[in-house]
């Protein structure tokens, strides 16, 4: 079975739509089963990998990530994000007597941290920035007012 991979474009354009529809998508399984189906629509070749989906919407900001940990008891290491692959970077701070203490390590690029041991992402949860409810319609002449 042939099967075409979508231009970064392409991609970008579906999980906008997705994104904009869903308003929150509460796993990365089921947000790669909803852009897939609305690739299929453009061209039934289509794929697309959960990794690739996940890192495109962190990179391009198409969606906020909220992501759910455990911990593990092996120390954290710096190194790449297991998130997005970006750098980590070292989180310290100062004692009393300006000693440096180190806490864990930030990526660069996305919400993932760690602290002294490692934490593992388990699961993600994809949902709109900045999405704006529309207030309900205000009707009547006092419809400003509240009334107990």
């Amino acid at each position: 079975m042939a099967y075409r991979i979508p231009s970064a474009k392409v991609l970008e354009d579906s999980i906008r739509r997705v994104i904009r529809e869903q308003q929150s998508i509460p796993s990365q399984r089921r947000f790669t089963e909803l852009v897939l189906e609305d690739l299929k629509r453009k061209n039934p070749d289509y794929k697309v990998g959960e990794v690739r989906m996940r890192k495109m919407a962190l990179h391009r900001n198409l969606a906020k990530v909220t992501i759910l940990y455990r911990e593990t008891k092996e120390p954290s290491r710096k190194g790449r994000c297991p998130v997005c692959t970006s750098p980590t970077e070292e989180l310290h701070n100062l004692t009393l007597d300006d000693r440096r203490v180190e806490l864990g390590f930030k990526c660069t690029k996305c919400p993932y941290w760690t602290g002294p041991r490692k934490r593992v992402p388990v699961r993600y949860t994809f949902s709109m920035i900045g999405a704006i409810v529309p207030p309900a319609k205000k009707r009547g002449r006092y419809a400003q007012w509240k009334f107990a």
